[in-house]
């Protein structure tokens, strides 16, 4: 670590900054999911051309696995994507891979990192694909089957964000307003508001 690294904490903070985060969550917990069964991902693992009783490597370049990637984003443009966290959705990965392929396909992550196995490796992954399940979820599915749960679901999702934003405008009120009195107006035993710990 170098000392310039200090720079990304000395700035202004907003709540507004982990909307995708938020946005991840709310699709996250519309998106299906498979129960674990140590032998489908041994199967699915052995598509890949890997040891399942082995360390695992990431599926993209070949450098030791830290981490699993959804193959298919959960989320795209702040939305569910239809894509869930099912068994043949998910690979080893390493970080670097993990954080660096965002929402590209994995076919054009595997492009731009020309491994010299890349004829192999796109043939680990259509076998690994060709049993997944074929479609995902469509908004137009749930939409047809729950139109009115998925309207609140949205309408909260939504009221979350506004709550956010308000909050974000009340710190920033907060931080000038305190920022222009002395620091003994506002804080210690004979301050007439609350005292503030940081």
């Amino acid at each position: 670590m170098r000392l310039d690294s200090v720079k990304k904490y000395l700035r202004h903070q907003s709540i507004m900054q982990r909307k995708s985060t938020f946005s991840n969550a709310f699709a996250s917990a519309l998106a299906p999911y498979d129960e674990f069964s140590r032998e489908e991902v041994a199967a699915a693992l052995r598509d890949l051309g890997q040891d399942p009783d082995g360390d695992l490597v990431c599926a993209y370049c070949g450098h030791t696995a830290q981490t699993w990637d959804h193959v298919f984003n959960r989320v795209i443009a702040g939305e569910f994507s239809g894509h869930g966290h099912r068994i043949r959705n998910l690979v080893p990965c390493c970080r670097t891979c993990n954080e660096r392929k965002g929402q590209k396909p994995w076919r054009d992550w595997l492009r731009l990192l020309a491994p010299p196995d890349e004829h192999e490796r796109v043939a680990n992954f259509e076998r690994f694909l060709s049993m997944a399940d074929p479609a995902p979820i469509t908004s137009d599915d749930m939409r047809h089957h729950t139109h009115a749960e998925l309207s609140r679901f949205l309408e909260i999702r939504s009221e979350v964000f506004k709550l956010m934003r308000e909050a974000d405008d009340l710190a920033a009120i907060i931080r000038s307003r305190a920022s222009t009195r002395k620091q003994n107006d506002w804080i210690g035993p004979d301050a007439d508001g609350p005292s503030f710990v940081v």
